[in-house]
């Protein structure tokens, strides 16, 4: 067995296809399957199994990939043992809230692709919740997302800082669908999110039902930060965001908060990652960008 096969395991197994995969690795699909076969062969056990039309990973296939992970690791540890001394290489794997992504970090990839022009750096927009499975499943190298369950001690956490959000229209918006306050009304508003699961649309749920505010108007999921700002600043209902995110707009005038006195929630960033996982030079990189520029 080499590192080339089991590196070609994981990658089949995280692309779900021998096509993906050979294509993510640029190689031929027939090299990926004779890889596969090797393996096989000195594992003694099948990897894949047929399933339809498609070859899903068995289930004590799928026992490897921790171990895998592992190995592939200390490989690239050792590989950049001196990497202090040498330009900074390898890969960084990071999964990011899209408004993170959007309006707090666009700075510090600047400084880092400066820094470490080398490094491959693949960037995955989640929510928060899906983040978090990322980090407890050792599938990245680093989420930075909001705060939501607490981590167990096999997760290492840096909280970076706190931001307020709250409740956004448009200027032309109804004065008289603004009230948020009074208990047990019923509601026409139609409220933008640019994902039901990210932590603030919860929160605001959370707040309609403790205040029993029945919102019978439509819900439009634009699965985009930008596209939620857009709609609201078209009058084309509220929207739940954090501060930061309309900042010039507030300013401006364009974007209006609704102030509702029992909604204040604040979310805190942090960075994640799993105690497993080596802390390589460009991880280290941007662990430390993260906590100067923020």
């Amino acid at each position: 067995m080499d590192i080339h096969q089991l590196k070609s395991f994981k990658t089949i197994v995280e692309k779900g296809n021998f096509l993906d995969a050979a294509n993510e690795l640029n190689y031929s699909l027939s090299a990926i399957s004779y890889q596969m076969q090797q393996l096989e062969n000195e594992i003694k056990f099948p990897l894949f199994e047929k399933i339809g039309r498609r070859m899903v990973p068995t289930e004590q296939s799928l026992k490897l990939i921790p171990h895998i992970k592992n190995i592939l690791d200390e490989i690239e540890q050792i590989r950049l043992l001196n990497a202090k001394n040498r330009i900074i290489e390898g890969s960084l794997t990071i999964s990011v809230s899209d408004s993170i992504l959007t309006y707090i970090i666009q700075p510090i990839l600047i400084e880092f692709m400066k820094k470490a022009p080398n490094v491959q750096l693949k960037l995955k927009v989640k929510n928060s919740y899906d983040i978090q499975k990322d980090v407890v499943h050792n599938e990245i190298d680093l989420g930075i997302h909001y705060q939501v369950f607490g981590y167990d001690n096999q997760i290492n956490v840096v909280e970076i800082k706190d931001f307020s959000i709250g409740l956004m229209v448009s200027p032309n918006f109804s004065k008289s669908e603004r009230d948020f306050n009074t208990k047990n009304q019923i509601k026409k508003t139609t409220i933008i999110n640019n994902d039901p699961n990210a932590v603030y649309q919860i929160y605001l749920r959370d707040y309609l039902k403790e205040k029993n505010l029945q919102m019978t108007g439509q819900t439009l999921e634009v699965w985009s930060i930008e596209a939620t700002k857009q709609s609201v600043m078209n009058n084309l209902g509220i929207a739940c965001l954090p501060r930061f995110v309309v900042t010039n707009e507030l300013k401006n005038g364009k974007i209006e908060e609704i102030v509702v006195k029992d909604f204040k929630q604040n979310i805190t960033l942090i960075a994640a990652h799993h105690s497993n996982k080596w802390i390589s030079p460009a991880m280290e990189l941007f662990l430390n960008l993260l906590k100067e520029k923020i």
